[in-house]
């Protein structure tokens, strides 16, 4: 039996693609693994930071879950929080990022605050954009992957809007493959259904927000509002992400492989953030707007707690030895 794939107008006009295999009724959105083909990395390949229990530790903000920080306050990819890795996906994104310190003028402030932020133009080929690997998070929800996240960027995407892939769960990004998570020229965000338009403005920093479950519901949330809301797909389905029982990058950033056009911008980010759970639309709220040190940004009291936590993650060891 053929599958058929209907897509909504959101989703932009591109030519025929394969049909993957049948989707549950109800998940007509579905993207099966079997489009998901693997990079050929091993498990020996995969960085394991020594200090991940202390990253573990470090998520005290949110018990029980995995939680991954990039900041870009050194002029590099390196992680603030977490033992999250993010790697460029060739040799040519490395070579079209830029690091820097909003100036007020040409790049606004946030807030009026001086900000980090990475930069990167228009991608020009299908191999661009970047990888993440979630080191410290197995699979959840139920399922063989990871099904429930949430996804939070502080971004500023320069005028004039037009289709915008932010995020792609299939890492290796075939031919044909959309993004997951998109803006589009209308200023609207989502996929395969939209929010309403006019949201999302050009020139100015946004924190834009997505809590998945996938066999739930998927939120969409623009400076703490919540903007939109949609089905998660069904499990292990379209929607879901690789974990660490799966080699190789788990997502792929800022990129698709719709070879109908480009479909990237221009862009700067000043903090992404992604943890293994899906957050509450009071958590998301919590967060507001973009903020120049970050979305978690710790309080004085947390970093205490924090330091009780290393302290007690030391006696543990400790004690083991003995």
């Amino acid at each position: 039996m053929t599958a058929v794939v209907s897509f909504s107008p959101f989703h932009k006009t591109c030519p025929p693609r394969a049909a993957p295999a049948l989707a549950p009724a109800g998940n007509e959105l579905q993207k099966t693994r079997i489009m998901k083909t693997r990079l050929p990395f091993t498990k020996e390949s995969r960085v394991r930071p020594a200090a991940l229990g202390l990253a573990l530790i470090a998520s005290a903000s949110l018990a029980w879950a995995a939680d991954y920080e990039w900041t870009f306050n050194g002029g590099d990819l390196s992680a603030s929080l977490g033992a999250g890795i993010m790697s460029y996906a060739d040799a040519q994104t490395s070579t079209l990022t830029t690091f820097g310190t909003t100036d007020g003028t040409t790049v606004p402030h946030i807030g009026g605050v001086p900000a980090q932020y990475f930069h990167v133009p228009q991608l020009p080929s299908q191999a661009n954009g970047f990888y993440v690997e979630l080191t410290a998070t197995g699979a959840n929800g139920g399922g063989s992957y990871v099904n429930q996240y949430t996804f939070v960027m502080d971004l500023l995407v320069p005028a004039p809007l037009d289709w915008t892939a932010l995020l792609n769960t299939a890492p290796d990004n075939p031919d044909s493959n959309d993004a997951d998570f998109y803006i589009a020229g209308d200023g609207s965000v989502g996929i395969g259904s939209d929010s309403a338009a006019g949201l999302f403005q050009a020139n100015t920093w946004n924190r834009l927000a997505v809590s998945v479950n996938t066999a739930g519901n998927m939120l969409w949330f623009l400076n703490g509002t919540q903007v939109h809301s949609r089905g998660g797909g069904g499990l292990d389905g379209r929607w879901s992400l690789y974990s660490n029982a799966d080699a190789g990058p788990d997502i792929r950033l800022l990129n698709e492989g719709d070879t109908s056009g480009n479909y990237t911008h221009e862009m700067y980010v000043n903090s992404l953030f992604l943890t293994d759970r899906a957050m509450t639309d009071a958590e998301i709220a919590a967060l507001g707007g973009a903020q120049a040190g970050g979305v978690m940004v710790p309080e004085p009291g947390t970093w205490a707690l924090l330091g009780l936590g290393a302290m007690a993650f030391v006696a543990w060891r400790r004690t083991r030895k003995n």
